[in-house]
């Protein structure tokens, strides 16, 4: 990929793709043209098809192949709207060589799960479609290089087909109907600043769905499926001669038509004057803040220089986004959090963009918070501190990848090939790009950047957006004041932040080390467990998965459920109100920026059975790690004034929730279904919850489920050597104190209601309800009742597509999940839920009823069990190189007493499986005795 490195902030996601590349073996010039990356075969066939060739191992014996068409909803015509993504439904729905249903059916049958592996999507520019192909037999490979030929122009689009199509389709446009869409219809036009895009939304019109003329789709089928419109991907296990011979005997007799539509991008209109617009609607859950400067052509990067300016660009918007995010971890934040990027929405463009998320009748002082910033950054630049900073995490960025080059997964190089095919984004390869930042990071100036954001800023005229509630007690500003705000926001007089040291080291000194007592190999795991002196078990797996990965998890028995319900806000808030303080002598920011440079990641959580701990680093900052682990178990920070910030924070994020009548319908589901015990889960915190979380219970209970070492087992998992680890272990948690707690899982007692239920809740404008059904009950567990249970959910999930999605067009999502546990008592729920519209809920429930009834009487059909199990057997031939997997089987064989040889075995322990096992199960499970269902109506 061409490597962009993003923030460390929350709000501004790590988009990191890696990719392979042979160590440059010349001097290049910084004016030199991009390489492209020599493991990839790229090419176009005489018809001006372009292809992409990458053999890649990771995963084996599995090729990830792509078909991109440059064609989105932006070139639909008047009566098309919406029909660009209609024809990517089409094209599961009827093909030459595949008849309705029978592509979904061929590939569940190979192991390729519809969804979650077999997908696609359609944007403004282009339309993706997604087929990994499991390569253990031949023949799938053939089968599945047809399917993307049919794709490409064999599509049926046949009259009962596409009218089967039409219902399916206004229930994913339904999904997508509420506040945010109401609020996106009424801004966009300003947001795309007046281009087509604004009128190209890629889910359509509903009335041209439901009636459109069937030649509509086949005339937009014919004018951009076409071969000088499209390319194919193909990443995996596959040699490139093998790959090319399928490529060229699939899609070089494909024809262009005659006479060909020009592929055209919209122009945008250049805003002429600032502009502001606030947005409101009674079922919005939150306040943003958008400030949008205009939209600029973009320049695609094709030199060196070019990727090294984007390396500057990264720097200034990374030291920005942190100086947002201290604001918003200080004790009197302006806003919830913060940020900066530069949006692509309008291909060929791109504009600066600030946005913030901010509590109820703070906009003024959000409006100034960020552009005070912006002017603060214009005027007084950066420091040489932050630029370090922002250049250590960048480096420790491009390190992992390049230390990973080599165990890289075929779906990120597949996804850059696409970015590359339709947005022109370079691929200079790994080692290329590894070499450009040690090259030229170093020597980036303070100067040159200090110069960027006022260059990004220097046209007034801005859009500003705010959207939000509307409620009486929500004071926003109307379109002028808004305007007028921002206007007065950036002729704020700012004065300079003194900027405060930074702590080279997380801890000044090493706690008094602990020692190994025992180990004991563990067969068939390929692990080893460590006593240590302190009783704490850690058991550690070297693996070569990921060259450069450790996961570390840890885990104890007890939980929530050891608590009261005085206690619920308390142990519902306690991880997270002690992220918001800080632990040892760092609050949130300053932890940041300690942690500079280093790939590390620990997170505290506290179910109902059990306290747990999962954490990740690099092979160099395993020690960080541990010592950041230390840390939170041992010396949680105590910040009143930050707790009280945290609170308040919360309870900006939750004030509005119940307005969303989906959140609102769940919440009072569970009441309901827990005949209103405060055990229950909370869903949506209340005033008075936030009223009863007190700071210092909430450290106590923190310190109860993380700050002693009894009954702690610990599980280290990757590129690790344990003999180099257990020092550090003995030296990290080893270190860790004992105590005299019980430890232990509690049953509190917390109960669903018995027998048969139904609950009706009418809420929300739009023409929207969800069914919730939940068929549950006490069992004895078993490993084999788990397993069953899951087959017989999926089995089921398999009719939910066929007939209640396929047949019926009722539905777009939804199915059933499995659930059996044997803890803090044995029981299990089967749970079903459909979102429809309200005219389809009878027909929905009756139609799961009579497959329910169906599995019961008659059991399943061979055919969907082997389907199952051919989905489980690939999953689990991808999941044992996974070092995710192995650490949570290893905790489920030695802390939970599961058996190994279901790990080690599995393959031949599902295939054991039967179809009477699934009716016998579906008859113990769906017994009629417990059922809770509930279903969300709109309110007229």
């Amino acid at each position: 990929m061409y490597l962009k490195t993003a923030p460390v902030q929350r709000f501004l996601a790590l988009l990191i793709i890696s990719v392979s590349f042979s160590a440059l073996s010349h001097a290049q010039d910084i004016k030199d043209k991009l390489p492209t990356d020599p493991k990839v075969t790229m090419g176009k066939l005489p018809n001006g098809l372009v292809y992409y060739i990458r053999p890649n191992h990771k995963p084996e014996k599995k090729v990830e192949l792509r078909l991109v068409v440059n064609a989105g909803s932006i070139l639909e015509d008047e009566s098309q709207l919406g029909l660009a993504h209609f024809m990517e439904h089409m094209n599961f729905n009827g093909t030459k060589n595949f008849q309705k249903n029978e592509l979904v059916s061929y590939l569940q049958s190979i192991g390729v799960q519809f969804g979650a592996d077999l997908n696609a999507n359609t944007g403004f520019d282009r339309t993706v479609y997604i087929l990994p192909i499991p390569t253990d037999k031949p023949s799938n490979l053939d089968k599945g290089f047809q399917i993307l030929e049919d794709w490409a122009h064999n599509a049926l689009l046949t009259d009962k087909d596409i009218d089967d199509e039409r219902g399916v389709v206004l229930e994913e446009s339904r999904l997508g109907k509420g506040a945010n869409m109401r609020m996106l219809n009424k801004y966009f036009p300003k947001l795309a600043s007046g281009s087509l895009y604004a009128e190209r939304l890629p889910i359509g019109k509903d009335e041209i769905l439901k009636s459109f003329k069937y030649e509509t789709i086949r005339r937009f089928y014919t004018d951009w499926y076409r071969p000088d419109m499209e390319a194919v991907i193909v990443v995996g296990d596959i040699d490139e001669a093998t790959a090319k011979k399928m490529i060229t005997d699939h899609f070089a007799g494909l024809k262009n038509p005659a006479k060909e539509k020009t592929r055209f991008y919209p122009d945008v209109k250049p805003r002429t004057k600032p502009d502001a617009m606030v947005v409101t609607d009674k079922e919005a859950t939150n306040n943003v803040l958008q400030i949008l400067f205009p939209y600029t052509k973009k320049h695609d990067p094709t030199s060196i220089e070019d990727y090294v300016n984007d390396l500057k660009r990264e720097l200034v918007t990374q030291m920005f986004n942190q100086r947002l995010s201290d604001l918003s971890q200080s004790a009197n934040p302006p806003f919830l959090f913060a940020g900066i990027n530069f949006d692509n929405l309008v291909h060929g463009y791109e504009c600066l963009g600030a946005f913030a998320v901010f509590g109820k009748n703070n906009a003024e002082k959000t409006v100034n918070a960020v552009t005070g910033e912006l002017i603060k950054a214009k005027k007084y630049g950066f420091t040489e501190n932050e630029l370090e900073l922002a250049k250590k995490d960048m480096m420790s960025n491009i390190e992992k990848i390049y230390n990973e080059r080599s165990t890289s997964e075929s779906k990120g190089y597949a996804e850059e090939y696409i970015r590359n095919y339709t947005e022109q984004e370079p691929f200079p390869g790994i080692e290329n790009e590894y070499s450009y930042y040690q090259k030229y990071l170093p020597g980036i100036k303070l100067a040159e950047l200090n110069t960027l954001l006022a260059k990004w800023t220097s046209d007034p005229n801005t859009f500003s957006l705010i959207t939000g509630p509307d409620k009486a007690d929500v004071k926003l500003p109307g379109d002028a004041e808004l305007l007028a705000m921002t206007e007065k926001g950036f002729k704020q007089d700012i004065k300079k932040t003194e900027e405060k040291a930074v702590a080279s080291s997380l801890m000044s000194s090493k706690p008094q080390a602990g020692k190994v007592v025992s180990k004991e190999v563990v067969e068939g795991l390929g692990a080893t467990t460590y006593t240590l002196s302190n009783g704490i078990k850690v058991t550690i797996k070297s693996t070569d998965f990921k060259s450069d990965e450790i996961l570390l998890r840890a885990v104890k028995k007890g939980g929530t459920s050891n608590y009261g319900a005085t206690d619920k806000s308390n142990y519902n808030f306690a991880t997270e109100a002690v992220g918001a303080m800080g632990v040892g002598d760092f609050n949130p920011s300053d932890l940041d920026k300690v942690l500079s440079g280093k790939n590390v990641r620990v997170s505290m959580s506290i179910s109902d059975v059990s306290s747990g701990i999962a954490a990740s680093s690099t092979v160099k900052d395993f020690e960080s790690m541990l010592q950041l682990l230390y840390l939170n178990m041992m010396q949680p920070r105590k910040d009143p004034d930050l707790f009280k910030a945290f609170k308040e924070k919360q309870m900006i994020q939750v004030q509005f929730l119940s307005a969303n009548p989906q959140m609102s319908f769940i919440d009072t589901t569970v009441k309901t279904m827990y005949d209103n015990n405060p055990l229950a889960r909370m869903i949506i915190p209340k005033q008075q919850d936030f009223d009863k979380l007190n700071l210092d219970r909430s450290l106590e209970i923190y310190h109860n489920e993380f700050s002693s070492a009894k009954g702690y087992h610990f599980f280290i998992t990757g590129n690790i050597k344990p003999e180099e680890a257990i020092p550090l272990v003995e030296t990290y948690i080893g270190s860790i104190p004992t105590s005299n707690q019980t430890v232990a899982i509690k049953d509190n007692g917390l109960r669903p209601v018995h027998g048969l239920h139904l609950l009706k809740y009418s809420k929300g404008k739009e023409k929207k309800s969800i069914i919730m059904a939940n068929y549950f009950g006490e069992i004895s567990y078993s490993e084999d009742l788990d397993m069953k249970a899951q087959a017989l959910a999926d089995i089921l999930n398999i009719k939910v597509i066929e007939d209640l999605r396929e047949k019926m067009g009722a539905i777009y999502g939804g199915g059933f999940r499995a659930q059996v546990s044997k803890d803090p008592y044995p029981r299990y729920n089967m749970a079903l839920q459909l979102p429809c519209g309200p005219e389809n809920v009878d027909k929905l429930i009756a139609a799961a009823t009579e497959e329910i009834i169906s599995l019961k009487t008659n059991g399943p059909e061979a055919k969907d069990l082997d389907k199952v199990k051919s989905q489980w057997e690939e999953k689990y031939r991808t999941n044992i190189k996974e070092n995710n997997f192995w650490s949570g089987k290893m905790e489920s064989v030695l802390f939970w007493g599961k058996d190994k040889d279901h790990v080690l075995n599995y393959i031949p322990w599902i295939d054991q499986l039967t179809t009477k096992d699934i009716q016998e199960t579906a008859q113990k499970l769906f017994d009629g005795k417990n059922e809770f269902v509930s279903i969300l109506y709109p309110e007229s």
